[in-house]
């Protein structure tokens, strides 16, 4: 039992606690994800579309004007405080200061500004609940960051799971009380001012260790050090809320209402594939420079991994798209369903997203990376101004697919340039058993078995057609992840 709780909360060496930290942060987002997902599709069958849709609209709205809010100065203050050196205080301390300059500043936007811009009126109430909900969103994040290079992933994790609780009763609640968009923000205010608070006594002592006088040379160098990932969060903020903001200009909450929905939902699904990636990001950062060739190797067994778990879960969603959407958000989302069916077929082409950034960032390509994300921030507005007033949320879920589909398409020719990447060579092993699969799953579903059911059965044949046809998985598994 003590080796047990000494694996799982000390630090002993460096492979156990690699191991110890990815379990705490998987556990983390996992189950963070799982009951915010829980009060999602609470709120939003409570709610109703138009209900749904004024809160997403509310948050869509903040989100853009607090941009600059994370420009990537927690990066800086991590790898200061990780140096640990008398000399880097001064720089550390003026990264707390431009950061709750600019936090500050953003949360004033978001109360006088937001209610000026907003094209739907029902909403104007929530945006001070909705800057409280980001303003502790991005002092908690701050924490977090401190708190990994003190690698204590378990009190992370902790927080989440007791702030994401609380959200999840309060929402439940106050919604059930009162079933209205005010209700939702009111929970998830409280729930990030609790996170915040948590994280804050954690690291309260390591803060306050690097707290020194600034000046404004040190400001001026921070401020450059952090314009690349300023560039980054101003355009990857576009690419995610404009969708819903300009279904605010166009077309009604109803429309936003389905679209968030299907939207949240795709990102509960692609969370899986995403925190893969991840892990994987410190070994390919290694290997990037020294190692090309087995940059490559483990690059394509990489995206081999992803495309195991995401393959059969795109391609099975588009099968059931239909029943998943009545299933889980009711019949009032019926509109919903095209537009997940969109999210989709996304999912099947954003599986190697996230590996083509890290390994963008692994080989020092950032302009390429920032260039590539522009690029496809002007399609997606460009397409959402075309296809919108027209097509309403299934056309906000096609301009995201078609903009999103170029930035990958623009990152995998610059991979391929550094170390002739295949995709191909990766997921045809995973194509026999995903389309015995689907066989079963559409006979099932002609059969009419509930879908509950035919997930279960459909995921089962999935895997023992695989294990069948690919005996030597684990073997590969194991020799990824360095087992």
């Amino acid at each position: 039992m003590e080796k047990i709780r000494n694996f799982f909360f000390e630090n002993s060496n460096t492979r156990q606690t690699i191991i110890k930290n990815t379990f705490w942060l998987f556990l983390g987002e996992a189950s963070g994800r799982l009951l915010k997902m829980l009060l999602i599709v609470y709120a939003a069958r409570k709610l109703g579309a138009a209900g749904w849709g004024v809160f997403s609209y509310a948050i869509s709205i903040a989100s853009l004007l607090m941009i600059f809010a994370d420009i990537g100065i927690d990066n800086l203050i991590i790898r200061e405080i990780s140096q640990n050196k008398e000399n880097h205080k001064i720089l550390i301390s003026a990264a707390f200061f431009i950061k709750i300059v600019i936090l500050l500043s953003s949360i004033l936007l978001v109360i006088f500004v937001s209610p000026y811009i907003s094209s739907i009126p029902e909403a104007a109430g929530l945006f001070s609940a909705v800057a409280v909900i980001l303003f502790f969103d991005v002092i908690r994040n701050s924490g977090f960051a401190i708190n990994r290079v003190l690698e204590k992933m378990e009190k992370e994790t902790i927080i989440k799971v007791i702030m994401n609780s609380v959200i999840l009763v309060l929402g439940i609640a106050l919604i059930n009380a009162d079933p209205s968009p005010i209700s939702l923000a009111v929970s998830y205010a409280v729930g990030s001012i609790i996170g915040a608070l948590l994280i804050a006594s954690v690291v309260r002592k390591t803060v306050v260790q690097f707290v020194a006088k600034v000046n404004k040379e040190t400001l001026k160098m921070v401020l450059g050090a952090t314009l690349p990932f300023a560039v980054m969060a101003l355009v990857g903020s576009i690419m995610a809320d404009t969708d819903i903001f300009m279904l605010g200009i166009w077309r009604t909450p109803e429309d936003i209402g389905v679209y968030a929905a299907a939207q949240r939902f795709y990102q509960f699904i692609i969370m899986l594939p995403s925190m893969i990636a991840t892990a994987m990001f410190p070994l390919m950062s290694r290997l990037a420079h020294k190692e090309n060739e087995k940059f490559k190797i483990v690059l394509e067994k990489a995206l081999f991994v992803l495309a195991v778990i995401g393959m059969p879960i795109a391609l099975g969603g588009i099968v059931l798209t239909n029943q998943i959407v009545l299933l889980v958000f009711g019949q009032s989302y019926i509109d919903a369903i095209p537009v997940l069916y969109i999210f989709m077929i996304m999912l099947l082409i954003t599986l190697p997203m996230t590996l083509l950034i890290n390994s963008i960032f692994a080989y020092d390509k950032q302009r390429k990376m920032v260039r590539a994300n522009i690029f496809g921030m002007l399609a997606n507005v460009l397409l959402n101004f075309l296809l919108i007033p027209k097509f309403g949320a299934t056309g906000a879920a096609f301009a995201t697919l078609i903009s999103t589909s170029m930035v990958i398409y623009v990152l995998y020719k610059e991979m391929k340039k550094v170390n002739n990447f295949e995709i191909w060579s990766s997921i045809k092993d995973v194509l026999l058993p995903t389309a015995l699969m689907l066989v079963i799953t559409l006979t099932l579903k002609y059969f009419g078995i509930k879908v509950a059911l035919n997930i279960i059965i459909s995921a089962v044949a999935y895997f023992f057609f695989f294990l069948l046809l690919r005996r030597k998985t684990l073997t590969e598994f194991k020799e990824i992840v360095g087992l």
